[in-house]
Parts: structure tokens; C-alpha cells; sequence
């Protein structure tokens, strides 16, 4: 639980950094505008960015899933901390 929480906390430094969020938004412009931009009998240039498009949205959501798991593991966490505070109470 330990690491997942340590992941989390990294993942959620990667989503907030600015350089990152700068270049998936690049990338993701840069793939609509060649999509965009693609001729209209080319079928396989569109599917290809299609493609990457994908992935990268696979990539983004990835990271959010690490984060999101981290903030789980650091909730659960806390809350076994709170019952073992509230048992040496008794």
C-alpha cells in the first residue's frame, strides 16, 4: 500500500506540472490539426492519427488511474491510523 500511495503523490506531480500539461496539449493539437488537415480521400493518414490520438488518451488515463489509486491507498490508510487511535482509547 505504501508504494501505490508514493506513486500516487509522483503521478499527481506529473498531472499538475505544467511542462506535461503543455505537451499533451501539443500533442493532442498537433493530432487534430493533422486530422483535420488530412486530404479527403486519405483514409489511412486519419486512421493514424486516430491511433495516436488513442494513445494518448490512453496514456493520460493511465496516469489519473495511478493517482487516483494513490489517494485510495493513502485514504485507507489513514482511516486504519484512525482505528487504532480510537482502540487505545477504550
Amino acid at each position: 500500500m505504501k508504494q501505490e500511495i508514493i506513486d500516487g503523490e509522483e503521478a499527481k506531480r506529473i498531472l499538475d506540472s505544467e511542462v506535461y500539461q503543455s505537451a499533451i496539449q501539443k500533442l493532442a493539437d498537433g493530432y487534430q490539426s493533422q486530422w483535420m488537415n488530412s486530404r479527403p480521400n486519405d483514409v489511412n493518414e486519419r486512421e493514424r492519427v486516430y491511433v495516436k490520438l488513442q494513445i494518448l488518451a490512453d496514456f493520460v488515463s493511465e496516469i489519473k488511474s495511478v493517482m487516483q489509486t494513490g489517494q485510495m491507498a493513502k485514504h485507507e490508510e489513514n482511516k486504519n491510523e484512525a482505528y487504532k487511535t480510537v482502540g487505545t482509547h477504550y
